[in-house]
């Protein structure tokens, strides 16, 4: 596979001739950040999995959390992660590893600093994988922009050093990974990191709806005009249920129209939020939510609307 780059504005792909512009829909397949292993996450055989939602959906690139701790403390968790990074090049898809957390705080305001060193382990064992990203950290929040981007700088010190030279890292930003707002001023961006991009995390609860087209350009629209931006998350269900949910499907397939629209109008990358977790893409059979490890998740059920429309986005 060619490796993932950024050419201006834009995310690209490294191929002989020199980069050219490159346009990625995918998921995020939740489980493995809050479960010791792939049993436990319904996941046991990567590759398969992987190459199912790929032939069935289109995906191309595939989001996969990880639990900070987990992987610094466990062994067993890394040979699981090993086989998840050589089930998708199997598949054919790009893989973009991210820490969530740590799996008794999933969703802390700024990970610890042993990230940097297991990033710098991260790099050494698969900097050298073209399908690979690394993505920093979830969803940075409650914190002002500088003393993230001085951890993120630090990562990306630590992933280069370590070898990984040309593998795509990608920064969230500020309000749980919304808000790329900061990078307006070039002194906020990160400088001299070799491919970089910058992800937010666009759901119904951000923003005054009624507003969400202004909203989305204030927050990372605009700004995708001047620096890389993913959208790395997003999702939303008729069921209520909150952070993501509506009152009703209808409002929640025209919140989700609109914001698919918008990343296609934007010429933006995406990844669908979750296979695994709420809100659900798929069921683990029909009628049936997925609850791991006892339901995994199947490619052939999508939920609707979320699923459904997800799954018609990616294959257009």
């Amino acid at each position: 596979m060619e490796r993932l780059t950024v050419l201006e504005n834009r995310l690209a792909v490294a191929g002989p001739q020199g980069a050219r512009p490159v346009r990625l829909k995918g998921y995020n397949r939740s489980g493995f950040q809050h479960k010791p292993s792939l049993a436990l996450a319904g996941m046991p055989d990567p590759a398969a999995e992987l190459r199912a939602f790929a032939t069935t959906w289109g995906a191309r690139i595939v989001r996969f959390p990880l639990a900070l701790d987990l992987y610094l403390g466990d062994p067993a968790y890394r040979d699981d992660l090993d086989r998840v990074v050589t089930g998708a090049e199997a598949a054919g898809v790009y893989l973009m590893l991210e820490f969530h957390g740590v799996s008794d705080a999933p969703q802390p305001p700024l990970p610890p600093r042993s990230i940097i060193g297991a990033w710098g382990a991260l790099a050494r064992a698969y900097g050298g994988r073209a399908h690979v990203v690394f993505d920093l950290f979830n969803e940075p929040h409650s914190v002002p922009w500088a003393p993230w981007k001085a951890l993120a700088e630090a990562c990306v010190r630590a992933i280069r050093d370590a070898g990984a030279l040309a593998t795509l890292l990608v920064v969230g930003g500020l309000d749980w990974a919304y808000d790329l707002s900061p990078l307006r001023r070039p002194e906020n961006r990160i400088a001299d990191g070799g491919p970089l991009a910058y992800a937010t995390h666009p759901y119904p609860f951000k923003g005054v709806p009624a507003h969400r087209e202004a909203e989305w350009d204030r927050h990372f629209g605009d700004v995708s005009e001047e620096v890389p931006v993913l959208v790395a998350e997003f999702g939303a269900n008729g069921s209520g249920i909150p952070p993501f949910g509506f009152g009703t499907n209808e409002e929640a397939v025209d919140w989700l129209g609109a914001l698919l629209a918008y990343i296609d109008a934007r010429g933006l990358s995406g990844m669908a939020w979750s296979v695994g977790d709420m809100p659900h893409l798929v069921d683990a059979a029909p009628g049936v939510p997925v609850v791991l490890p006892a339901a995994p998740p199947h490619p052939e059920e999508p939920t609707d609307p979320f699923g459904v429309m997800v799954r018609d986005w990616m294959r257009a």
